[in-house]
């Protein structure tokens, strides 16, 4: 009935009605038919109905290897290559087979001339693995020709548990693997978000060695400038923050001053109030002047004390920063704050200055 409908046009139902049988769709209809009708599914927005068959599909399949390959390659050859790893990752992570399947599956696959498929089945198989199967699984790629989806595998899974950075880079050290540390770190590097490499670099601080912190903070240094920022200003380790600091300062002139000057909407208060504090005591006399007045006009009375007294100890000119205190719309609560702080010399210099402006 489903099929005279679809021959009629009729796709609403048909598809209700292959949804309601979506299990004897399943365990009847041969893997590329099921495939290309799920394709027609998606294809017409039919997502429900899709979904209900696709889940049927991945029960039915069960931890068979030769089944799973089978069918993957035809959500492929229908065209739906995101839904053939998305089954992929549906089967392996619901029956978690043993490495003899998972060989099996991948030999299949091989056998079917998806071997992008075959590498893929590791990777999503590694996901919730030990640090030592997730190895195991990346030098079976390496020992089959695969060596960058072997390093593939390890970022992928590192990227997903930043916790286990360490132990990770430690094991294949011990292994014998150096080479593929720096790969690893540069693939998380250049991959990750910015709230990602900060978990990163704290787990590493904390579990790896110095040498790959300051390797993967090397790497940072291709990152733009707003994306250094984010990350000093979000990870939690102040060591690490603070060897930051040289690649943020040598990041281009402009890309500094064009962070200053826009609105920071991402970063909250205090993670700002981190990062100007963290660049001004680390090296004053290399900080632009848009991050020095972008600091005075904003922070809160404590801070431009403690700015001016970090810029005068360092004999660094004071006129734009106290400029930019000056020229701020609550100078008075500004200059009242600096009363009560015993700040009345820098209260009576603002406010001079906030004379000549016309204020």
């Amino acid at each position: 009935m489903a099929e005279q409908y679809e021959q009629e046009g009729r796709l609403e139902e048909c598809f209700e009605l292959y949804r309601r049988a979506a299990h004897l769709v399943a365990t009847t209809l041969p893997a590329d038919r099921a495939a290309a009708l799920i394709g027609r599914m998606m294809a017409a927005g039919a997502v429900v109905a899709a979904e209900q068959v696709f889940h049927e599909i991945v029960e039915t399949c069960g931890p068979h290897p030769s089944s799973t390959a089978y069918t993957a390659s035809a959500l492929m050859d229908a065209g739906s290559p995101e839904l053939a790893y998305y089954f992929l990752d549906a089967v392996l992570a619901k029956y978690q087979s043993s490495e003899g399947e998972l060989e099996s599956l991948a030999a299949y696959l091989n056998a079917g001339r998806r071997s992008e498929l075959a590498v893929y089945a590791f990777t999503a198989a590694a996901r919730n693995k030990p640090v030592s199967t997730v190895l195991r699984y990346s030098a079976v790629l390496r020992k089959r020709g695969h060596s960058r989806s072997a390093v593939d595998l390890l970022v992928s899974v590192v990227a997903g548990r930043p916790d286990d950075v360490g132990t990770m880079v430690g094991a294949l050290r011990k292994g014998g693997r150096e080479r593929e540390v720096e790969a690893v770190l540069v693939g998380l590097a250049t991959g990750a978000s910015d709230e990602a490499c900060a978990a990163l670099l704290d787990c590493l601080a904390k579990d790896g060695t110095d040498a790959d912190v300051s390797v993967l903070i090397g790497l940072f240094s291709n990152r733009p400038f707003a994306s250094m920022a984010a990350i000093a200003s979000t990870v939690d380790s102040p060591e690490a923050a603070t060897m930051l600091v040289p690649a943020l300062l040598a990041a281009p002139r402009e890309q500094q001053a064009a962070y200053f000057t826009a609105e920071q909407a991402q970063l909250s208060s205090s993670q700002r109030g981190r990062l100007a504090s963290l660049l001004v005591a680390s090296a004053p006399d290399e900080c632009p002047e848009a991050l020095l007045s972008w600091y005075a006009a904003w922070a809160d009375p404590t801070g431009v004390v403690w700015l001016v007294e970090q810029l005068e100890r360092a004999r660094i000119p004071l006129d734009q920063v106290l400029a930019a205190a000056a020229g701020r719309r609550d100078f008075a609560s500004l200059q009242e704050a600096l009363h009560r702080l015993g700040s009345h010399q820098l209260s009576y210099r603002l406010a001079g200055l906030r004379s000549e402006f016309g204020l």
